[in-house]
């Protein structure tokens, strides 16, 4: 009990102690704090974490610190801390109850990593093989010590941001780059990618279809390549020699022209060079080109070779030179025909052919023709007539008969609608039948000298004479139709004639018995002796009977007169004849 009580007041005496002690300690002071920050690499990354430090110079043992991000309290108690956030930092220290003013406000900026620059010269489409090529990978942030990586297609490797190629096929593929900071963990964006393409360098060839030349013309040689190139220097070569332009020969684009001399003769080849590139092509094949010493011989055939042709008849012209090239350009001309061939063919002669015809050689700068005389006679008409007389019309025949009158003896051939008939005699007889008169009939004359055959006739149609035969036999048919009506008219009269009554007697044609009683000569005799003269009468009136004949087959027979006849002497007079 009496340590406990000991204890009690040992207890009191240090806290008065320690209460007179308060009370007599001074305040501390302390100073602004000031932010630093680690690492300090100028430019700060969002990729990599960042150390800030509020720093107090002389400042007392047992500080805390207060953190602040954009004027709000972190809460933080630590000197340092470790962000990754973009923002305006501040920090402030203090001891129990004393505190410092705020720092300066820090503001942490954190950038995204930059993106590489892949860029490429020469920049072309395409790369040719054993060309030189730079390729630069650029970072451009205003920071240093980057280490490059170069991506091709899935391969990565570190090298120094300049490549330099002399390319070759295995180089084709895609490429790109990036940047990476050692230690700091720091990555750039991939670059954009540039594509690679290789080729071999296309393969020279001369064309010219000048394999041989003459003196004074002009031969032109072009240079080709496989693959077309564009904005190319091309070089010419006669053997080992470089060609340049000069009087006799010009070098223009891809051409090479020559005024031939016979110095020309000889193997030419070509290169190409691609402008600002230093690339040329392989040199071509050699194409061999050969000079004669003098001009080429023309040589002109008619075929067939005729002194004459007949018109209808096929001719050939044709112009051919001994020193035969696919060069020269051939034309015939004949007043304003042209024709651009070595051959002229006429298919069918005719007379307005008859002439002179010139062939014209020529190819560049050389020019020379010659001419051939071609003499073009007509072909022997043939005359198609008719010899159609009233007896064939009447039995439904009709005769052609075809002359080509040159003196000449001559077999025929004839044709019906364009069909050719198995007849070769002059004259052809057919049947006049409806089906014929529609018919167009033509021949003409074959021989075996020439000319082998004439013209042929012009065409004839069998219609007109038809209508004539129809004609003839209608108004045969009408006469013998009158003849028969006026005998069956005299018959019937003659039977039922009566007596005249005297007062009204007309003139008769029969007498009467008066008359016949002071005839000394017999009436009948006298009627049949002038029956003749009667008939011509009959034949002067054709035209009344003909008119008649349509009455006369409606009544069948002649009428009596309305009025009787008078009876004289038992003859009957009777009137209307």
């Amino acid at each position: 009990m009496e340590r406990f009580k000991i204890l009690l007041l040992t207890v009191a005496v240090l806290a008065q102690a320690m209460s007179q002690n308060s009370t007599t300690e001074s305040p501390v002071q302390i100073s602004k704090p000031k932010i630093t920050v680690n690492p300090d690499h100028g430019v700060l990354y969002n990729t990599e974490s960042v150390t800030l430090s509020c720093e107090i110079s002389e400042g007392p043992p047992g500080l805390q610190y207060d953190w602040y991000k954009d004027s709000k309290d972190l809460g933080q108690h630590q000197r340092s801390i470790t962000v990754n956030e973009n923002g305006k930092y501040e920090c402030k220290g203090k001891r129990r109850e004393t505190r410092s003013e705020k720092s300066d406000v820090y503001t942490l900026t954190l950038k995204d990593p930059p993106k590489a620059q892949l860029t490429v010269n020469p920049e072309w489409t395409e790369y040719f093989v054993t060309e030189k090529i730079n390729l630069r990978c650029k970072i451009e942030d205003g920071s240093s010590g980057w280490i490059f990586e170069w991506i091709k297609d899935s391969w990565t490797s570190e090298k120094d941001d300049v490549q330099t190629l002399n390319v070759k096929h295995s180089d084709s593929g895609e490429y790109s780059c990036r940047g990476k900071l050692s230690n700091r963990q720091v990555t750039t964006q991939q670059s954009n990618t540039f594509q690679l393409k290789v080729k071999e360098m296309p393969q020279s060839q001369v064309q010219s279809d000048w394999t041989e030349a003459f003196p004074g013309e002009k031969v032109t040689l072009k240079c080709k390549m496989q693959d077309a190139l564009k904005n190319c220097n091309y070089m010419w070569f006669k053997g080992q020699t470089k060609i340049v332009s000069s009087g006799e020969t010009n070098i223009k684009g891809n051409s090479l022209t020559l005024s031939v001399q016979s110095s020309h003769d000889g193997e030419y080849v070509c290169q190409a060079e691609l402008h600002h590139r230093k690339v040329t092509t392989e040199k071509s094949a050699p194409h061999s080109l050969k000079v004669h010493g003098s001009k080429p011989t023309l040589h002109l055939q008619q075929d067939p070779s005729y002194s004459e042709i007949y018109t209808g008849e096929q001719v050939k012209l044709t112009c051919n030179i001994q020193e035969q090239t696919s060069q020269w350009e051939y034309q015939w001309k004949k007043d304003s025909t042209q024709e651009n061939s070595h051959i002229y063919i006429i298919p069918s002669a005719e007379l307005s052919h008859d002439g002179s015809y010139t062939c014209q050689v020529g190819r560049r700068g050389t020019t020379f023709s010659q001419s051939i005389k071609l003499t073009i006679r007509a072909r022997p008409p043939a005359l198609l007539s008719l010899e159609t007389e009233l007896g064939d019309i009447m039995t439904g025949y009709m005769t052609l008969r075809c002359n080509v009158s040159d003196g000449r003896n001559w077999n025929y051939t004839w044709f019906m609608d364009g069909q050719q008939l198995n007849a070769s005699s002059d004259v052809l007889r057919v049947t006049g039948n409806e089906e014929n008169i529609r018919r167009e009939f033509k021949c003409k004359g074959i021989n075996t000298v020439r000319p082998l055959y004439s013209a042929l006739s012009d065409g004839f149609i069998a219609n007109n004479i038809i209508f004539k035969r129809k004609i003839l036999l209608a108004i045969s048919g009408c006469l013998v139709c009158c003849i028969v009506i006026l005998i069956i008219g005299c018959i019937i009269l003659k039977v039922t004639r009566k007596p005249e009554v005297k007062e009204t007697a007309q003139e008769d044609l029969f007498f009467s018995m008066t008359d016949f009683k002071n005839q000394t000569a017999s009436p009948m005799k006298e009627y049949m002796d002038n029956r003749p003269s009667e008939l011509e009468d009959c034949e002067e009136k054709e035209e009344l009977i003909t008119g008649r004949a349509s009455a006369a087959h409606e009544d069948a027979v002649i009428k009596d007169e309305d009025t009787p006849a008078s009876e004289t002497n038992g003859m009957t007079s009777f009137k209307g004849l």
